[in-house]
């Protein structure tokens, strides 16, 4: 497809030229994923516009066909790859591992441990509808995202308790472990917070 053809077809479409190739191709698969997403984010909807839904689909897949553009999805792919989730986030369930893992901040700074987390990711790499999970829904082969610690302070024998948050780094050092930071959104640990001894004699 030559960029004459794309230019009139983004005349045709209604981009009065103002979108080039690249632009184009851009909003065809917004289009898609959005309309994809309302098939099973919005589809219980009283009244909710299935037929047009379907068409939309399949008129941006063929159009993004006939200008060379990467595919999109129908609604019956959609439809096929949302029954097939159950078993498939239910594999990427089945095994979990311990992860290394080191706190770098807040009163457990310096201390390394295991935290249990899935050992493959969901969706899976490459799942060309992966985006379909959305962030809420999907998870990283790692440790827990927020793990919450024991903390206490004050003098022994006299320690007040409770807790501090701490949120996983998004990708793990080449060494393989995995950082975690205190939460910044939470109140401050009190002064001289720090792991129960339990703790600090297993570490």
């Amino acid at each position: 497809m030559t960029n004459d053809q794309i230019a009139r077809a983004i005349q045709a479409y209604g981009g009065a030229g103002h979108l080039d190739p690249e632009a184009f191709d851009q909003h065809l698969a917004e289009t898609a994923h959005g309309a994809a997403r309302a098939l099973l984010y919005d589809s219980y909807r009283q009244h909710f516009p299935h037929a047009l839904h379907d068409e939309l689909l399949s008129a941006v897949a063929a159009l993004r066909a006939a200008l060379g553009f990467s595919a999109t999805p129908t609604a019956t792919q959609v439809r096929d790859w949302q029954e097939r989730q159950v078993e498939v986030q239910a594999d990427a369930r089945a095994k979990y591992v311990n992860y290394p893992v080191a706190f770098v901040d807040g009163p457990y700074e310096g201390v390394e441990m295991t935290i249990e987390g899935p050992a493959k990711p969901y969706p899976a790499e490459g799942d060309p509808l992966g985006y379909l999970v959305g962030e809420s829904h999907g998870w990283k082969a790692g440790p827990r995202a927020y793990e919450p610690v024991e903390i206490v302070w004050g003098p022994p024998g006299r320690e007040g308790s409770s807790s501090a948050r701490y949120k996983r780094d998004d990708t793990p050092l080449p060494d393989g472990r995995w950082q975690y930071r205190l939460r910044t959104d939470d109140p401050a640990p009190p002064a001289g917070a720090r792991p129960p001894e339990r703790i600090r004699q297993t570490v």
